[in-house]
Order: structure tokens, then C-alpha cells, then sequence
């Protein structure tokens, strides 16, 4: 089969439009009701009081590359980069059996929640971690319950970067090239919403992205310095890959019941949609079980 430009078809069957738009809305009501649901039992299970602060002022140490590790249950997480020295913040709590401990070696950093098991948060608890991380050489694992996520990663100097999350709405970007180079970036999710952004300042070799039933964005905007494999796996949902225009891509679908629309200067042979450009190669394969997937060159 030859080449030909991809195109979102406007002449597709009304009727069909309508069916997937019904099937969508009731999957997302489905996700809604269980994550109120969740959400009801923390409420029940948990016990707040007098809301408490941890001040985290962590130092730099003397290993060439330390691993940090956040590990927290349900909460808001604000993640940004300006430390002056590893990490530094403060996290706010109510529940007292919630209280974060801090334990530090000189190669490794681990904040973690004890407690938190439950997976989502109402009414009066608190739990917001605000921390700001230094530009010293790091490996960072995100540990965390059903979550709010504000995650800026920009100009760290991230090795290697880990998130695993439940029910979460999250937000990562990199808003400015990763100074060294990221070995791997791997992140699995539950029922979530999830936008990545500038993903090729993160400077990654290999990427694994794996989500179940959610929305997810991921926009390899940013600076492309080194060839990148990304494998997407997802289940019921819907993925939006952005790929910016003069960069050389190729994505690879599989998927029994995935419908595919392109937008922007796609070639298409069979399953496999390319981009010209120069430079470094981007390579995407996803694996999606039921659901949409929109490509977007702009």
C-alpha cells in the first residue's frame, strides 16, 4: 500500500459519530461515579484535627547522584523546581496518623506518608505537599493515591524519573531542557487525567507510559538532543500525541478496537504514521485495548 497524507474524515456516518460519543460519555460517567465513590469512603475512614506542618530543608550531599522518593497518599502535590539546596518545602496534614517521615542517607532521599491508604480526599482534610527541588544530578520517584498533581520539572537534572499514581489529575511539564541526559521515564496510572508537556526537554532515551481507563496527553514539544523510544499502553480511554512540526517521527498503532485521526502533514502505511523533519528520531508504539487516539503535528 503507498504513502498517502492523513486526514480526519468530515464525511464519516453521523450515526457512528453519535454511537462512540454516547459510549464515551457513559465510560466517563462510569469513572465519575467510582471516583466519588472513593472518595466517600476516605471521607467515613478518616479522622482530621488541627492542621500540622512538616518543614522539609533537605542539603546537598556529597553522592554524585542522589535518589529522591516521595511517597504520599491522597493530597495535592506541588512539585517545582528552585531549591537552593536538594529538596525544601513545606507539607501540610491533618490527619495524625498521615505525618510524613523523612529519612536520609548521603545517596538517598525518602519523604514518605504513613496512613494515607484511602484514594481521594472531601471535606475538611488536608493533605498538600508544596516542595521545590534543586538542580543537583537526581533520580525522582513519585509515589502517590488519587491525587491533584502540579508537577514542573524544568532544567532539573533528572537521571531517571518514575510517577505511579491511582485515580489522579495530573500535570507535568518541562518547560526547559534537562541539562543531563534521562536514562528512562516511565509512568503508570490508573482511572486518571493526565497532560505531559515539553517532553523532549526531558532528555529521555526510553519512555513507558501505561494508563487504564482515563485521558491522557503527551506533547513531545521541547528540544529533541538524543533518539527517543516511547511505548504507550492504555486501556479504555482516550490519547492525544503532539508532535511538533520539523521533528521526524514515527508512530506505530496496535489495538483491536482503536480508531485513529491525524491532524497536520501525517503519512500513513497501514498502522504506522510518520512525520518529516531533522534531527533526532522519535519513535512512539501504542497499544491501546478500546478507545481513541489522536495525532496532532502542529
Amino acid at each position: 500500500m503507498g504513502a498517502r497524507e492523513a486526514r480526519e474524515d468530515p464525511a464519516a456516518p453521523r450515526c457512528a459519530r453519535s454511537r462512540r460519543a454516547r459510549f464515551w460519555a457513559t465510560a466517563a460517567g462510569a469513572l465519575l461515579a467510582g471516583v466519588v465513590l472513593s472518595l466517600a469512603l476516605v471521607a467515613c475512614s478518616a479522622k482530621p484535627g488541627p492542621t500540622q506542618e512538616l518543614t522539609v530543608n533537605e542539603p546537598l550531599g556529597g553522592a554524585a547522584v542522589t535518589d529522591v522518593q516521595l511517597k504520599m497518599g491522597a493530597g495535592k502535590l506541588n512539585l517545582q523546581p528552585g531549591a537552593s539546596g536538594l529538596v525544601q518545602g513545606v507539607i501540610r496534614y491533618n490527619i495524625p496518623s498521615w505525618k510524613p517521615t523523612v529519612d536520609r542517607t548521603d545517596a538517598q532521599l525518602v519523604i514518605k506518608q504513613g496512613g494515607s491508604t484511602g484514594s481521594g480526599l472531601l471535606g475538611s482534610i488536608v493533605n498538600n505537599w508544596t516542595l521545590q527541588l534543586g538542580k543537583a544530578p537526581m533520580t525522582l520517584r513519585v509515589d502517590a493515591g488519587a491525587y491533584e498533581g502540579n508537577i514542573d520539572l524544568s532544567g532539573l537534572t533528572l537521571r531517571s524519573l518514575a510517577i505511579k499514581d491511582g485515580a489522579s489529575k495530573t500535570q507535568v511539564k518541562f518547560s526547559t531542557p534537562n541539562p543531563g541526559q534521562m536514562d528512562s521515564l516511565t509512568y503508570n496510572t490508573g482511572a486518571s487525567t493526565v497532560t505531559m508537556t515539553g517532553l523532549a526537554n526531558a532528555n529521555f532515551q526510553q519512555m513507558t507510559f501505561e494508563g487504564g481507563a482515563g485521558s491522557y496527553v503527551l506533547d513531545f514539544s521541547g528540544n529533541l538532543r538524543t533518539a527517543a523510544t516511547v511505548t504507550v499502553k492504555a486501556g479504555v480511554g482516550s490519547v492525544q500525541i503532539l508532535v511538533p512540526v520539523g521533528t521526524a517521527s514515527q508512530v506505530n498503532v496496535s489495538g483491536a478496537l482503536t480508531e485513529v485521526s491525524a491532524e497536520g502533514a501525517w503519512t500513513t502505511v497501514e498502522k504506522s504514521y510518520s512525520t518529516n523533519g531533522s534531527g533526532k528520531m522519535l519513535t512512539i508504539n501504542v497499544n491501546m485495548s478500546v478507545g481513541t487516539l489522536k495525532l496532532i503535528s502542529r
